[in-house]
């Protein structure tokens, strides 16, 4: 006569039970915890941002972040240069694309101090003013602290023919890096820090960004061998 074999029917112990329950309450407890701690984080970073504060993630990589200023025409960023970098400032106003520097610079400015033996942070303030010839001046000079060792800057005057766009009214085109928050960059370059163009009248009478080389002027570093 066949018997039936019994079911085994698997048991878990009180304890095991107890140690399944502990590791899921530290994994959710380390879960929370990491979403907080990622979110306070963000929060710390925009609002170091807003600030002006550079949040350095990387100190290999190129850092910038905008600062406010209340003067018309005038930029400013606190940008991080990292070790070995070194710098060439560039500054045009023929011929601006638009999203590379154009082939040739209208001024340059490279300085022969060894700033680039340390990282970096440097205040960088760009203006442009007009002369009372008519004529402009567009101006960028960085300062490191106390160092004694600058990257200095450029400047570069600007006939009053080529900046009569200025004056049209027309919406324009550019960008300022480090104004939506800190920008982290290849410090190889070349890194862009302001461009200005008008945008382009359409045939229907609209004005949009132009894909083609436009009048304006922009300010970016290239690097240089050392």
């Amino acid at each position: 006569m066949n018997q039936d074999t019994p079911k085994v029917r698997p048991r878990i112990s009180l304890l095991v039970f107890l140690l399944f329950v502990t590791v899921l309450c530290l994994g959710i407890s380390h879960w929370k915890t990491s979403r907080e701690l990622y979110s306070a984080q963000k929060e710390l970073r925009v609002l170091r941002d807003e600030q002006g504060h550079l949040t350095i993630e990387d100190e290999t990589k190129f850092h910038a972040v905008a600062i406010d200023s209340d003067e018309k025409n005038t930029w400013r960023w606190r940008i991080y240069v990292p070790k070995g970098a070194r710098y060439q400032w560039n500054i045009a106003c023929d011929e601006i694309p638009q999203n590379s520097p154009p082939s040739k610079a209208g001024s340059m400015g490279a300085s022969n101090e060894p700033y680039w033996e340390t990282g970096n942070i440097v205040l960088v303030t760009a203006k442009l003013r007009q002369e009372d010839d008519g004529n402009w001046e567009l101006n960028v000079n960085s300062k490191f602290g106390d160092s004694r060792h600058q990257m200095h800057g450029a400047g570069l005057t600007i006939p009053s023919d080529k900046m009569e766009w200025m004056k049209n009214g027309l919406p324009t085109d550019g960008r300022v890096i480090g104004s939506e928050g800190t920008k982290v960059v290849d410090p190889k370059g070349p890194i862009i820090l302001l461009q200005r163009r008008p945008c382009e009248i359409q045939p229907n009478g609209t004005c949009l960004p132009s894909k083609n080389p436009m009048p304006g002027f922009m300010i970016w570093l290239s690097e240089l061998g050392i």
